[in-house]
């Protein structure tokens, strides 16, 4: 099944993307899901976190076979090096944060009253590096920020998602996330949601499309060896749209995973999932 004609999704996607359709956070999950449901009713939210795989047996039970993915464990080994660094006086990354980074992947991104934004998981590491006088990683370079996002993760695995979207501030934010979901952007004017709310199980091209519930379980993917983090992924999706990626580590990609992960849960992370190299799936 091919992607269909775009002009077809228009009236959609207009009523879809009225912040007066779908209320608050909870309220837009609630929709989200019913129209999965509708859509897609031999599926459960679980089934949707194995992404693309899950629309497709021969898929899910090759990603199934690979697990654990080629290359995770030693990505895993590369980010606790990292996490573990001791830097000035004797601090480390793992000292920045409660139990040494385990068990808290599951409730980030998360809205900060202080600083007044979305606070990722790249952001909290970079935070603790500029606090100490350490050179920032790059949310970009798998071999840094992805491999430490690799071995963090991994110290969450199978702790069910909890984003909290809690007052008027991160509501704002979550709405921001959901308002750049279906934004029709760049030159095929596609919004994300084109593609992966009406058209999960479709193919955009050569890539697969995975439904945008479960997209934030199992990251960084790994992908020819090479842990892929969410954000990662939405850049890669971007360029396809032929639309100009948001800067790594930016707001407005941090809205988008806050959208996103919070469509996630109650799911159990399952991070290092195995993703085919023919095109940047999810």
């Amino acid at each position: 099944m091919r992607f269909p004609d775009p002009r077809a999704l228009l009236a959609t996607l207009l009523v879809l993307a009225a912040p007066a359709a779908w209320g608050g956070a909870e309220q837009v999950r609630a929709g989200i899901l019913a129209e999965l449901r509708e859509r897609y009713p031999a599926l459960s939210p679980a089934d949707m976190a194995a992404g693309a795989a899950a629309f497709d047996a021969a898929r899910l039970a090759q990603a199934q076979a690979r697990q654990p993915a080629p290359g995770a464990a030693e990505a895993i080994a590369a980010g606790k090096r990292i996490w573990t660094h001791r830097f000035a006086k004797g601090r480390s990354l793992a000292g920045c944060f409660p139990n040494g980074g385990r068990r808290i992947a599951a409730a980030y991104p998360q809205y900060d009253r202080r600083v007044k934004r979305v606070v990722t998981l790249e952001t909290a590491i970079n935070q603790c590096l500029k606090t100490y006088g350490q050179p920032l990683l790059d949310p970009a370079d798998p071999a840094t920020m992805g491999a430490v996002l690799a071995y963090l993760r991994s110290l969450s695995e199978g702790q069910k998602v909890a984003i909290r979207v809690a007052g008027a501030a991160a509501e704002a934010r979550f709405e921001d996330g959901r308002r750049l979901y279906f934004t029709r952007l760049g030159q095929r004017n596609y919004a994300c949601a084109s593609c992966h709310l009406r058209h999960a199980g479709s193919y955009f091209g050569d890539a697969a499309l995975p439904p945008p519930v479960g997209s934030a379980v199992s990251w960084p993917w790994l992908r020819e060896g090479h842990p892929v983090s969410l954000q990662v992924r939405i850049r890669e999706c971007l360029e396809r749209m032929g639309a100009a990626p948001f800067p790594a580590g930016s707001e407005e990609l941090a809205q988008l995973e806050y959208f996103l992960a919070y469509l996630s849960n109650g799911l159990p992370l399952r991070p290092g999932a195995w993703r085919p190299a023919d095109g940047p799936h999810m």
